[in-house]
């Protein structure tokens, strides 16, 4: 994996206080390989808040030094598109709505990368997209969801219908955003007169606990409009 300003920072940092990074990981609670996977192969492509926070400490540097602004860059690759049969209702107009290789992880290890390549293409009613999603077809984008702290509400291997030009988070709102670490679908609360604003993040799961970030370091991908999955 190309190298990228923060993993060469961690590098640095961990030469510097003379720490392996099997010792690195033990320290912030995580498996031994941990930050070698994260360092060597880019996994996760970038660390999450929590875990940034617990380096910062252990390393006596700020932890935005190790957070990426922005989800890191990868090098495009070439798919072949596989088409989806429509659903042939005659006389009822259809929408093709493209499914995306990216997945929103509804816990941790997400896959960190933006709305990229279209894997498939699902074609729904348009009528329902407009009427009861009070959408454009043209904005929606269908992604998988990876994971358990949205259980039972979503779940491991759902298709999230998901408008992207709802960018505003609005407390109660299911959304699928960046949250510093990864890609993640959680309900999102706006934090009333905080300052910097900021978002608590809720997860369905009680195993996990709702989290806070920046509301400027949240990117919005957009709102989850209907779980798809499987009876």
């Amino acid at each position: 994996m190309e190298r990228d300003p923060v993993r060469q920072k961690l590098r640095d940092l961990l030469w510097q206080r003379g720490l392996t990074m099997k010792e690195a990981s033990a320290a912030i609670g995580r498996s031994p390989s941990y930050v070698h996977q994260f360092l060597a192969r880019g996994t996760p492509r970038a660390l999450g808040y929590a875990d940034a926070d617990r380096l910062a400490a252990l390393l006596g540097c700020k932890a935005a030094e190790l957070r990426h602004a922005a989800p890191p860059k990868r090098r495009p690759q070439k798919r072949r598109r596989r088409a989806m049969p429509a659903a042939g209702i005659p006389g009822a107009p259809l929408a093709a709505v493209p499914e995306v290789a990216v997945e929103a992880a509804a816990g941790p290890g997400a896959l960190n990368e933006e709305f990229a390549e279209e894997k498939a293409r699902w074609f729904l009613p348009e009528s329902m997209i407009r009427h009861e999603g009070d959408a454009d077809p043209g904005n929606l984008r269908i992604l998988r969801a990876r994971g358990d702290s949205m259980e039972p509400l979503v779940s491991d291997g759902d298709r999230l219908l998901v408008d992207i030009a709802r960018r505003a988070p609005g407390t109660g709102e299911l959304a699928v955003l960046w949250d510093g670490g990864g890609l993640v679908v959680k309900r999102v609360e706006v934090l009333p007169h905080a300052e910097p604003p900021r978002l608590r993040l809720h997860s369905a799961n009680p195993d996990y606990e709702p989290y806070t970030c920046l509301a400027e370091e949240a990117h919005m991908v957009g709102k989850v409009l209907w779980t798809l999955r499987r009876a």
